[in-house]
């Protein structure tokens, strides 16, 4: 049983440590001051719960998103 739990470990471990690896673009948005921030996968997840006005991808594409809503 004890190797089970530490094979389960390890692989958990591992792909944590692969998913850190993924970096992505984030849109940061603080005091209306928009700028893109490019971090690990796991820092972008948290970026978007904890500040409200972050979002996936380059401020540009969330500037291009915003232009298509208002032009709708």
């Amino acid at each position: 049983m004890k190797s089970k739990t530490f094979l389960f470990t390890t692989l958990l471990i591992g792909m944590l440590a692969g998913f850190s690896a993924i970096k992505v673009d984030v849109c940061h948005n603080v005091n209306n001051n928009p700028h893109t921030i490019n971090i690990a996968l796991p820092a972008a997840v948290a970026h978007l719960i904890q500040h409200e006005g972050d979002s996936l991808g380059t401020c540009e594409d969330a500037q291009k998103d915003d232009e298509v809503l208002e032009n709708k």
